[in-house]
């Protein structure tokens, strides 16, 4: 499924120009990012300006409510991107994500001209051919050197490579017209720029020229710390909201493209089966059925929404009773929102029964791996799942903590408070592997004074410093770094034998609190087609398998082709880096697989690279 990108159309010329996955609209390429599409860089405009005819409505309560907490009470829903399949190859369509082009600075790939969008004149879309919106191009409209080429022939403009962004999340066009007249006594009447890259051993030599007077200057004087100098104050452009604000602060270079221009602020959950009697569900649907007049109505709907299924078999008249009885106690209990989404998913996970399934959640626990019985406590497998995952805004240059869905410098999807947000199911399998909890307290407890400890420890002070964030001294870093690796080593392993790529493996970890710890690992593949995937995942849980696999990430973990560089690395002060021993040849994952941005990873704590009784196996 593809939702469509689509932009204010040119007379007589489609408006659909991409295509893009739900998922990708939240995770990697949601409200506010730059995306590159076949033949331009767009960015995604704000959730208020989106079309919802044809955006789904998601029902999942328990992350509605975390999201509302977050955000604010006005906030109703959650909502796919807008898609319909009937008219998914419309060139003409009106359903779809809209975009705008950015940057909005150009240059030609034949005579350099380097230019705006605006005024219109300079750069004409040539997009005739709506079936094929990869062929959607900006072209040079007076390039000298393509005046006898068709303009379906020209050769596409590309968009200009360099960006600004601030560290209050705006971003801009490099200013290229200041940047090379600065410092001159009187501007130039009519700049008329080009851009040049040649090679060289000393740094990147792009070179920006004005054809007018000749000014001239190497886009790297606004590289490197004091880069801001050589740039004027950020003027507070939000693109995707189309709008300027107040700021001021210091620019900062950025190359399009680069990582660090967006970062999602997200929250998932998965899907846990409903108590089964009349009121439970009743109560998990109360903002619906609250709302109905009578039994009638009431047993319309019921008929008409897959989510009520389970009162199907109840009559009309006794679902009234109850809401009639519900609605006479001021609504349902409310039930206490767990911080962090995972508390309830543990209590299920770590003790699975039938009575707790659905369609959408199944669980069996299964014997565990031989040899194991000290690392393993219980396995069990998840032969069907359903997680939900909500966009709440994003950030740019830092990237937001684990699972921090309130950081200072969170910018908004839309320009007043949310009503939605834009969010994706997906529906999968997992395994679930739960490590004894006393013997992983004791450990932490053992190591919470080791040297690589303490190290990562005043790291993540300095990390949290310079980002002006409270330190938690209560985070458990023996604890999650003994989950992280293990489960980053199973990743590497699962995906050689499982038939999905590592970067289709997610992990979840359940550490729990201080009053009710966790000791928890769900790796997890999915879909975004209703049935899922196939059980190549859940296969390799069984205890056969698993102990191979076990073995052999235990034995890769003693060894990386980056040795001794990297088991010997630990973060010394002034290092912000929250790892240690771990790198690309032994650890890392993709950003869709890892929930901590490879953070907190140490081979050492699961293996013995030390020698002194810092790692969990013995």
């Amino acid at each position: 499924m593809t939702a469509a990108a689509r932009t204010t159309s040119v007379k007589g010329q489609p408006s659909r120009i991409g295509g893009a996955r739900p998922s990708h609209l939240v995770t990697t390429g949601g409200v506010g990012s730059v995306v590159d599409l076949p033949g331009m860089s767009v960015i995604v405009r704000g959730t208020d300006t989106w079309g919802l005819e044809r955006a789904e409505v998601i029902d999942e309560p328990r992350l509605l409510e975390k999201v509302r907490h977050a955000l604010g009470p006005q906030v109703k829903a959650l909502r796919t991107a807008p898609w319909d399949p009937q008219d998914s190859d419309d060139p003409w369509t009106r359903t779809g994500v809209p975009v705008s082009p950015f940057p909005r600075w150009l240059r030609c790939p034949r005579c350099f001209r380097l230019g705006p969008l605006d005024p219109p004149g300079q750069f004409e879309l040539i997009h005739r051919s709506g079936r094929r919106p990869d062929l959607a191009k900006w072209v040079h409209a007076t390039c000298q050197q393509q005046t006898q080429v068709r303009d379906v022939r020209k050769r596409a403009c590309l968009p200009a490579r360099f960006l600004v962004a601030c560290e209050a999340g705006h971003v801009d066009d490099f200013p290229y017209v200041d940047f090379v007249h600065h410092g001159r006594e009187h501007p130039c009447p009519g700049p008329k720029l080009t851009m040049r890259d040649s090679a060289s051993t000393l740094g990147p030599r792009v070179n920006v020229r004005c054809l007018e007077c000749q000014a001239s200057r190497n886009v790297a004087d606004a590289a490197g710390r004091d880069g801001w100098e050589n740039l004027p104050a950020c003027r507070g452009r939000h693109p995707h909201l189309q709008r300027f604000e107040t700021c001021g602060r210091r620019l900062k270079l950025m190359v399009l493209g680069a990582s660090n221009l967006w970062f999602g602020v997200t929250a998932s959950a998965l899907h846990l089966p409903q108590g089964q009697t009349t009121a439970d569900i009743v109560g998990a649907h109360w903002e619906l059925l609250g709302q109905l007049p009578n039994a009638t109505v009431v047993q319309t709907v019921v008929d008409g929404m897959d989510v009520l299924r389970g009162l199907r078999t109840v009559p009309g008249e006794e679902i009234w009773a109850v809401v009639e009885k519900v609605r006479a106690q001021g609504g349902p209990d409310a039930e206490e929102v767990d911080s962090d989404l995972l508390t309830a998913e543990w209590r299920l996970l770590s003790h699975p029964t039938t009575d707790r399934e659905d369609d959408d959640f199944r669980a069996v626990p299964t014997v565990g791996p031989a040899g194991y019985e000290h690392l393993i406590e219980q396995v069990v497998l998840v032969s069907r799942l359903r997680e939900v995952q909500a966009l709440l805004g994003f950030t740019r240059l830092s990237a937001p903590d684990r699972r921090e869905l309130a950081p200072g410098n969170r910018l908004s999807l839309s320009r007043g408070a949310p009503t939605w947000v834009p969010a994706f199911e997906q529906r999968g399998e997992g395994i679930f592997l739960e490590l004894p909890e006393q013997r992983v307290r004791d450990w932490a407890e053992s190591v919470t004074d080791h040297p690589r400890i303490a190290a990562l420890r005043h790291a993540f002070a300095r990390w949290s410093t310079n980002r002006a964030r409270p330190v938690d001294h209560a985070f458990p870093v023996a604890r999650y770094l003994l989950l992280h690796t293990l489960s980053h080593l199973l990743i590497r392993q699962v995906a050689l034998e499982c038939g999905y790529g590592s970067s289709s493996i997610r992990e979840r970890l359940y550490v729990g609190t201080p009053a009710e710890p966790a000791s928890g690992i769900l790796l997890s593949t999915a879909a975004s087609d209703s049935e899922g995937t196939l059980g190549g995942l859940v296969a390799l849980g069984e205890p056969q398998h698993l102990t191979r696999l076990l073995d052999q990430a235990f034995d890769d973990a003693r060894r990386c082709s980056s040795d001794p560089l990297c088991a010997e690395h630990v973060p010394q002060d002034p290092s912000e880096t929250l790892h240690a021993a771990s790198c690309h040849a032994c650890l890392f994952a993709s950003e869709t697989s890892c929930e901590a941005n490879n953070r907190w990873l140490d081979r050492a704590v699961v293996v013995d690279l030390t020698g002194d009784g810092l790692a969990f196996l013995p």
